[in-house]
């Protein structure tokens, strides 16, 4: 698999939490943030399709600015 960098905005609280884990686990922050990565798009992944598409239609209703290019998107 190719490895690409990703850049994030996430709270300072959020972001001194995987430190602390890759420290506790001999880690890397790299591999840390893989593994989190990976778990939330199984879990995505396992939902089932109507239930993404009303969650996501929910995200659109709440905020459709941010969100108005997903209301097209493919998300089966």
């Amino acid at each position: 698999m190719r490895a690409t960098t990703v850049l994030a905005r996430v709270p300072r609280k959020l972001r001194e939490r995987p430190d602390e884990i890759a420290e506790a686990e001999r880690g890397t922050i790299s591999n840390i943030l893989q593994l989190a990565i990976e778990s939330f798009v199984q879990q995505y992944d396992e939902l089932h399709p109507q239930f993404r598409a009303d969650i996501l239609e929910g995200l659109v209703q709440m905020m459709p600015e941010r969100l108005s290019l997903t209301k097209g998107a493919d998300i089966g």
